[in-house]
């Protein structure tokens, strides 16, 4: 989520403009329900206390992933807020480069069953750590679910910027860390730093391989307001998804401290508005692609590996839409919920989304860090064939929980954790894990599938 929305009140002119110009559009109605304009913040009712835990240290988790063999979520946290508000390019927050340099965000491991979370200590690693996306794939080359390596934005200031804030030129010069985590251990070990010219404000990542990544670029501006423009206005589609290859583990060690040494990038898809979230689909051939705020998750094909490519990769690779479902509010770091406990005729698998309320109060909660920050999360199953009729059904979408703010501030991603019907008298539940970008904890909700 962070990213969505930055609107000083210096710059209601703008907002005027871009609402003016919707006018004119049959975006309009839909931009109004989206960023919650009409919208009141509200409570799911929680009859049984026990179906709610709320999940300690874990502030400022933008992200979650659930790495199912292990039975873990993994989450990259800033663990202050005097931090984000002073730095977070995804906010906008660009203004004191000596607190990012000073930032010290953490990964996190959380176990589904005790929902307790712990630190790892990062290994070859002196930060500075700006969290935000993340990804967590399994190393190919260990018995699946024994180790996997972690992929997480990092949002370091431009060293010219930080040494004269009058610098011209980027203020953020944000990079792609991968860490190497042997399951059950306690450390992380930093593989290397990814950066290239093409990697310009980056918001979340799908893992291809231990040596491939996508990364999305949520904004074209990085602030003022043609940045505001572009998120408020469907119509500016002026983000993409960038697809990265690099020298790795072996091969790699000599770019250890070379951060664009061995690395190689080009434009995935371009065109699109406020790429932020960005996740695994149903397949590996495919990818879940969020348009923020305009509230839409883009169901994208991955292109079949090329030729050469170098770098021990295989090549540029691509990403085609293939089908796009809305919600009724933003949407951000979607997931993919598939049914372990998936019968003919009755498999609850879909995509899990989190976003806000009132979307169109962020520019306040992200100025001073206060006030409400109600949050949706929704599910969506994919359509079903009636193989009799021939008929296709649409994506079945259901809102799966809502806060007021007063148990979790702000979500920007969710996933869920099956529960054994067995343990629930034959009901098909499951553990909804929560987190936001200006939260002071992770929660954990007991919801029917």
């Amino acid at each position: 989520m962070a990213g969505a929305i930055s609107l000083s009140r210096s710059n209601v002119l703008v907002l005027v403009a871009v609402v003016a110009a919707l006018i004119y559009t049959a975006e309009l109605p839909r931009t109004s329900v989206v960023l919650g304009f009409w919208r009141t913040n509200a409570n799911t009712i929680m009859t049984d206390p026990s179906d709610f835990q709320t999940i300690p240290d874990t502030v400022q988790c933008e992200d979650v992933h659930y790495h199912e063999p292990s039975n873990l979520l993994f989450t990259a946290c800033e663990g202050s807020q005097d931090t984000r508000q002073a730095w977070f390019p995804g906010l906008a927050h660009l203004d004191d480069p000596a607190a990012g340099l000073k930032a010290q965000g953490s990964i996190e491991v959380i176990d589904a069953r005790t929902m307790k979370a712990r630190k790892l200590a990062l290994t070859n690693f002196n930060g500075p750590f700006v969290t935000h996306g993340i990804d967590v794939i399994d190393d190919p080359d260990k018995p699946r679910g024994e180790a996997v390596y972690i992929f997480a934005v990092n949002h370091v200031p431009s060293p010219a910027y930080s040494r004269d804030r009058s610098t011209k030129g980027p203020k953020a010069r944000s990079i792609i860390e991968v860490f190497h985590h042997a399951i059950g251990g306690d450390t992380a070990e930093h593989v290397r730093s990814v950066w290239d010219p093409l990697i310009t404000t980056p918001n979340d990542i799908v893992a291809v391989s231990p040596t491939s990544f996508f990364v999305t670029n949520d904004h074209y501006y990085r602030e003022g307001l043609l940045r505001q423009v572009e998120t408020l206005f469907s119509g500016a589609r002026w983000s993409n998804v960038v697809y990265v290859e690099f020298a790795g583990v072996t091969d790699g060690a000599a770019f250890r401290d070379h951060d664009h040494g061995g690395v190689k990038a080009s434009v995935a898809i371009s065109g699109l508005h406020n790429s932020n979230g960005l996740g695994h689909g149903p397949t590996p051939d495919e990818v879940l692609l969020v348009s923020c705020a305009s509230g839409r998750i883009h169901v994208g094909e991955i292109s079949p590996a090329g030729n050469g490519g170098g770098n021990g990769g295989n090549g540029p690779r691509t990403i085609r839409i293939r089908e796009t479902v809305e919600f009724d509010s933003v949407v951000d770091n979607p997931s993919w919920f598939r049914d372990p406990y998936a019968q003919k005729g009755r498999d609850l698998s879909g995509m899990v989304s989190a976003g806000l309320t009132r979307a169109v109060d962020l520019p306040r909660l992200s100025e001073d860090g206060s006030g409400a920050g109600g949050v949706m999360v929704w599910m969506a199953n994919p359509p079903l064939v009636d193989e009799s009729q021939g008929n296709k059904t649409q994506w079945q979408k259901k809102l799966l929980f809502e806060d007021d703010s007063s148990r979790i501030r702000t979500a920007s991603a969710a996933v869920l954790v099956a529960i054994d019907p067995a343990e629930e008298k034959g009901e098909r539940k499951a553990w909804l894990f929560v987190t936001g970008f200006l939260s002071k904890n992770m929660v954990a909700v007991k919801v029917r599938l």
